[in-house]
């Protein structure tokens, strides 16, 4: 396995720019890349000194003196005219002997030789070394570890591939940024490549050798020590004032405890993963019953109390289950959830754990728990949950809504979900709650009434508990996405996406919309990467299909061949939803009519849908026959992108590039990108379309073509498009319902026009991909 330099451009910059001048002293703590920062630089100049060759003069630049220096008085001259007009590089220069120090300083202070140097923060280096820095001859650079962005990048470089960002996640929080754990850990782990992207599943043991590493830095403890650094272990971050102050001021010392602002926390998580190993069980249990004597914070008291054998309070657990729930650790809180219904919690711990079941994909189980504990006396929002369990996890909607006491709010978005959106909305109540205010806001957004003021996620965090905050979240974005507003879309998908590392069935969810969301916004990159990331193919029923789903569009739109991934979304489609999104993918995957798509949406009083259908059919050549649908829903359907699409279409049908030109910047300004660059595209001002196109990495759309191959008529593109995804003239013919003849015909046309012979050639020449991935 390789291992290459990066993340470090402007540390590797200050260096080259320090070989200019005098030199340079690296510090920084062991493993953080040191070395190989200097050796990047200086390749072949650099010298180690040792503890063993401290004891020898000169011992650590040898290798870079004459065989048989002179002895005594001359030693030092003879050095110094050995190494004049070099380069010299020493690593550790903590551990130089004497006269190695004082040479590599007469040699700065001389202006005789370029001299790096580097060595550990916290370790005493001789005076000569020392004053390097603080007598200004050289500058000190403090070599951190690598962020989090510069882990992922590293592994990214390695392993040749995208890597899932919760995977470099865990390696980032297990080796601090530190490059040299960092290694050790990915030699001894196996990622696994899976949906295109690099992943660590599992659990990981700290591998023999870094656990050697780490006991080394741990060195020779009293056993009193080792029990403070045990205790951190298995409950940090604790109370300072818990330990004994000449206990702890040694460990300080050492640079193996840290105050942090939430408490005492060890130096280094690896450290914690080790001592953990190497505590036997018995001790282990002792450590976490005292630990549950010490500590007054719920949670932290039932797991310890959970993992020691000691926890018989129901009570305890399932108020400790709660706050897990309300800190989105679903998995945490459904084991003391359980724990409690195992303990005597009843009814109320058995609702929380089918609930947490449900929300993180075990919808079988959960429903078993649902129907063991239910009674008339189930509390609604018991029966809403459950009734979303078996729709969303079992696909059971007909079963959902006949559940006995189901809320009348839960009843109306089911309605909704299966696509009947004005008898949802008549299905409300019509009280001021704020769930019902939500549920409001999405029935209206689609169906293009104004929306008004809604409650949002923000609004509501202290006022609800975590699961439930997450269904408004997903309703406002949904308002959001669907009236235009996409930059807060934006805003609220990453926010949700990359906050949910400790629920796995959620931020795959988030996943699924944050590339929704950047498909709208023109990023197919983040799009295609994002969806591979949530690995469609490990996910439940109903989100597969919308992964699957989506990863067809998103394959279209970069001019990839979708057709395979919407075929396997069509073998899963649900069978009361999905319309909308179904229909979509045909449109750009099939080249299905996106006229029949919206009706469809009419019909369903999806009006919102059927607009964005329509300027689909701009996008792909059908303006002319778009335009007066669209100028109909300017006036019934509220949001921001409903007139420029009526726009887009006008400037489109009536060939007006000046129009064309204010709609893209129009669209540009609400952050749709990729409206902006095809209206641009279409406007001829090539300046400012591939301005545009720049904002929108990976888009491969028939419209940016326009560019390419603006003498093709819209026709002749969509043809040529969808040869160039690899479609056979049967398939296309079949898609446009007209004859192979007429195909053959548009095909050669274009072939004449973009000055080519051949299909293959189709896709350079229209600037839309081949219908095969892109590396």
């Amino acid at each position: 396995m390789g291992w290459p330099f990066t993340g470090r451009a402007a540390e590797l910059a200050a260096v080259r720019r320090a070989l200019r001048g005098a030199g340079l002293v690296v510090a920084g703590p062991a493993g953080v890349g040191k070395t190989r920062l200097l050796e990047e630089a200086a390749p072949g100049r650099l010298v180690r000194a040792t503890s063993a060759s401290r004891t020898i003069p000169l011992g650590a630049l040898a290798p870079l003196l004459p065989a048989d220096p002179p002895t005594g008085s001359g030693l030092l001259r003879a050095a110094r005219e050995a190494l004049r007009g070099t380069v010299v590089g020493v690593d550790d220069a903590h551990l130089l002997d004497g006269t190695s120090a004082v040479v590599l300083h007469q040699l700065v202070q001389h202006r005789e030789a370029v001299v790096l140097a580097t060595i550990r923060s916290g370790e005493r280096a001789p005076d000569p070394v020392t004053a390097l820095w603080k007598d200004q001859l050289l500058d000190r650079l403090e070599l951190a570890p690598v962020d989090r962005d510069g882990v992922e990048a590293l592994l990214v470089a390695v392993l040749g591939g995208p890597v899932d960002s919760r995977s470099a996640a865990r390696f980032f929080s297990a080796t601090g940024g530190n490059l040299l754990l960092l290694r050790e850990l990915l030699l001894a782990t196996t990622p696994r490549l899976r949906d295109g992207v690099w992943r660590l599943d599992g659990s990981w043991s700290v591998p023999p050798r870094l656990a050697e590493l780490v006991e080394e830095r741990l060195g020779t403890l009293s056993d009193a020590r080792r029990r403070v650094l045990e205790l951190l272990a298995f409950g940090e971050p604790l109370d300072v004032d818990l330990f004994d102050p000449d206990e702890l001021e040694p460990l300080s010392d050492r640079g193996l405890v840290a105050v942090a602002e939430d408490g005492l926390r060890l130096a280094h998580p690896l450290y914690g993963e080790v001592l953990r190993a190497g505590c036997a069980d018995v001790r282990a249990r002792n450590h976490k019953r005292r630990l549950a004597a010490l500590l007054d914070d719920p949670l932290r008291v039932a797991v310890l109390r959970l993992e020691s054998g000691t926890a018989d309070d129901p009570a305890l657990l399932l108020a400790a289950a709660h706050r897990a729930c309300d800190a989105f650790d679903l998995r945490l809180g459904a084991r003391l959830a359980r724990a409690s219904w195992e303990h005597g919690g009843g009814v109320a711990a058995a609702h929380l754990l089918a609930q947490l079941l449900g929300l993180d994909d075990h919808a079988a189980e959960a429903e078993e728990v649902y129907a063991a504990v239910a009674s008339p006396d189930t509390p609604p929002e018991v029966v809403a949950t459950r009734a979303l369990n078996l729709r969303w996890g079992l696909g059971r909607g007909e079963e959902a809504a006949s559940l006995a006491g189901l809320p009348a709010g839960t009843r109306a978005y089911l309605l909704f979900d299966s696509g009947k959106p004005e008898e949802a909305r008549r299905a409300l109540p019509g009280t001021d709650a704020p769930e019902e205010r939500m549920l409001a806001a999405m029935f209206d957004a689609v169906t293009g009434r104004p929306v008004g003021d809604f409650p949002t996620a923000a609004n509501l965090r202290v006022e609800v508990p975590g699961p439930a905050l997450e269904v408004m979240g997903y309703a406002e974005w949904f308002v959001r996405i669907t009236t235009g507003d996409l930059l807060d879309a934006e805003r609220l998908a990453t926010a949700a996406h990359t906050g949910k590392d400790r629920w796995d069935a959620m931020r795959a969810q988030w996943g699924i919309y944050r590339a929704i969301t950047a498909r709208h916004r023109g990023d197919l990159d983040l799009a295609h990467r994002t969806l591979h990331e949530v690995e469609p193919s490990a996910m439940p029923g109903f989100r597969r299909f919308l992964a699957l789903v989506e990863l067809s569009v998103v394959l279209a739109m970069r001019g990839e061949d979708g057709r395979e991934a919407l075929a396997r979304a069509e073998s899963l489609r649900p069978d009361e939803h999905g319309h909308a999104a179904l229909d979509h993918a045909r449109i750009w995957v099939t080249g299905a009519s996106p006229f029949a798509a919206a009706d469809a949406a009419r019909q369903r009083g999806e009006l919102a849908i059927e607009a964005a259908l329509l300027h689909d059919a701009v996008r792909l050549g059908h303006a002319r026959r778009a335009l007066p649908r669209l100028t109909e829903l300017v006036s019934r359907v509220h949001g921001l992108l409903v007139p420029l699409y009526a726009e887009h279409a006008r400037a489109v049908a009536t060939r007006d590039a000046a129009a064309a030109q204010r709609v893209a910047a129009a669209f540009s300004a609400v952050g749709a990108d990729l409206y902006a660059a095809e209206a641009a595209a279409f406007a001829g001002n090539r300046a400012l379309a591939v301005g545009l196109r720049a904002r929108c990495p990976g888009a491969a759309t028939p419209a940016l073509a326009e560019v390419t191959a603006p003498d093709l008529t819209p026709r002749q593109r969509e043809v040529a498009v969808l040869a160039a995804r690899g479609m056979t003239n049967r398939e296309i013919a079949d898609a446009l319902t007209t004859s192979v003849r007429t195909i053959d015909n548009h095909l050669a046309v274009a072939y004449a026009k973009l000055g080519i012979t051949t299909r293959a050639a189709l896709p350079d020449a229209l600037g839309v991909g081949s219908g095969r991935p892109r590396s």
